[in-house]
């Protein structure tokens, strides 16, 4: 259980505004008997969140190294899952093409001939009319 005063340093807050959060109803937190308050950890996380205790300069620099190691390794991996990505990318798309050739072949099959009508000769009226006779 904390006090009010001991929340306000876990969230950041200033007692007041832990003491009004109380007060409204916001938080709940049980009554001691000399009038303090305590709080529930779980409760106060609940509404509130925590906030990172004060670090010493000399483990901020060695942390901040270390981040920027991690930081060079996520980029190198990052790097070669894209080019995983883009290699498998492009294999996918060969594939297509290649099956979609496979299949022109595999259902491609010639047109059927329609036969054509076979030709006359054109009978000619002027012909019949000048010799007579039908072509």
């Amino acid at each position: 259980m904390l006090t009010i005063t001991e929340a306000a340093k876990e969230t950041g807050l200033t007692r007041a505004a832990i003491h009004k959060a109380i007060k409204t109803g916001r938080l709940s937190a049980a009554k001691t008997d000399n009038g303090n308050y305590l709080i529930d950890p779980a409760e106060l996380f609940r509404v509130y969140s925590r906030v990172k205790p004060t670090i010493s300069k000399k483990f901020i620099e060695v942390e901040t190294s270390v981040d920027t190691v991690d930081y060079r390794l996520m980029a190198q991996r990052l790097e070669f899952t894209e080019r995983l990505l883009k290699q498998a990318e492009e294999e996918r798309d060969n594939l297509r093409i290649s099956l979609n050739q496979a299949m022109l072949l595999i259902t491609h099959q010639p047109e059927p001939e329609i036969p054509k009508p076979e030709s006359r000769p054109v009978k000619s009226l002027l012909w019949e009319k000048l010799f007579g006779r039908r072509s």
